[in-house]
């Protein structure tokens, strides 16, 4: 980009580069997350298989680890550098750059770990047919009513 016949020190000549290398600093930083949790429940697996236990068990040691915690903020932290790269070619402002960006690449990591949760509950319950009691206030087993007297069978 040039003004008045001078380039502009914000310009960036290929924006592809910034994108291509940002996402490749970001797929690092999720891949090296991955692989640790991936080892360490291969490590806890009995037998080589993984199961729910497994996974709850390797999520609750890697949090309270300072191994596991060292990993997982490195993959934030990498993950947000990859952002901050990919976002370069289109802000000037550094408070936007180095802030708003990696704030927002964080909250959307956690919003993408949050929302996989909820699918993989729901296809838990799918796949075990499991029964989810939607009439929360209702008892049925002779309890409580609603005005708080005990109803007889």
């Amino acid at each position: 980009m040039t003004t008045n016949g001078r380039a502009s020190p914000h310009a960036v000549s290929s924006p592809e580069r910034w994108v291509i290398s940002g996402l490749t600093v970001q797929a690092a930083g999720v891949a090296g997350a991955a692989a640790y949790a991936w080892i360490a429940l291969r490590h806890q697996g009995i037998g080589g298989h993984i199961t729910a236990a497994t996974i709850r068990l390797a999520w609750h040691a890697d949090v309270h680890t300072r191994t596991g915690l060292a990993v997982l903020a490195a993959g934030a932290i990498t993950y947000a550098a990859g952002s901050i790269l990919m976002a370069r070619p289109y802000l000037s402002r550094p408070v936007m750059l180095f802030v708003a960006v990696p704030v927002a690449a964080v909250g959307g990591m956690l919003a993408l770990g949050v929302l996989v949760l909820l699918v993989a509950i729901l296809l838990a319950v799918l796949a075990y047919d499991i029964e989810i009691p939607l009439d929360v206030g209702r008892r049925h087993d002779g309890g409580a009513g609603p005005d708080g007297r005990r109803r007889q069978p």
